[in-house]
């Protein structure tokens, strides 16, 4: 399950366009159980947490923040995977795609990595197919 909740009235009209490209994404992965929790934000506030949380003190894009191991979730309704925040202003002015950096913060919950150039590469393919597969 895909919770899209904005906390910015001007972001409701995304909400339910990003909830269904989330489950697309979560059944093609094969993840049909699991949960993420999404939240778009302006970009003051996605500052303050790349701020927090990454040492970089400007807006981004996207940020993905995955579940600690072994939290527990007394409601027991399949796995959390975590959380991702979006910057729908910033993304727009930056010329991207919404639904593509979703895809991207949510491969980050699964444990894909672009640190080193073997890491990007497989992200990138991943990103590739789901981005294929939903199109088509």
């Amino acid at each position: 399950m895909v919770s899209v909740v904005s906390l910015s009235k001007k972001f409701r009209p995304l909400e339910a366009k990003l909830r269904r490209a989330g489950e697309a994404a979560l059944a093609r992965l094969k993840y049909k159980r699991a949960n993420v929790d999404v939240y778009l934000v302006s970009d003051p506030a996605m500052k303050k947490l790349n701020r927090e949380f990454r040492r970089k003190n400007k807006a981004t894009n996207v940020l993905s923040f995955r579940e600690p191991e072994k939290f527990p979730h007394p409601e027991g309704k399949g796995q959390y995977l975590g959380e991702i925040y979006l910057a729908p202003e910033y993304v727009r002015k930056s010329g991207e795609n919404l639904e593509r950096l979703f895809h991207h913060g949510l491969l980050h919950l699964l444990g894909y990595t672009h640190k080193k150039r073997s890491d990007r590469i497989k992200m990138e393919k991943a990103e590739k197919s789901l981005e294929t597969w939903l199109i088509s």
